[in-house]
């Protein structure tokens, strides 16, 4: 997880902040079973941790904010 944030531009604090929510959502899913939605929550998230990064692909869509449709307030 760590090795794919430090190639970008984050600091410690920020790489701190992300190796912590990526280790809750491991704890949530070792909690959890595999159909409970917080451990699916986790799983998602971890997956987005562990996914592969394609070096072409590092340009932002910037629309892909007013595309999305948020529930809720979180």
């Amino acid at each position: 997880m760590t090795k794919h944030a430090t190639r970008g531009t984050l600091g410690h604090k920020e790489i701190r902040q992300l190796k912590e929510v990526y280790d809750r959502a491991r704890a949530v899913q070792a909690k959890y079973s595999e159909s409970h939605i917080a451990s699916r929550a986790a799983k998602t998230l971890i997956d987005a941790f562990e996914a592969e990064n394609d070096p072409e692909d590092t340009e932002v869509d910037p629309q892909w904010l007013s595309r999305a449709a948020p529930r809720g307030n979180a």
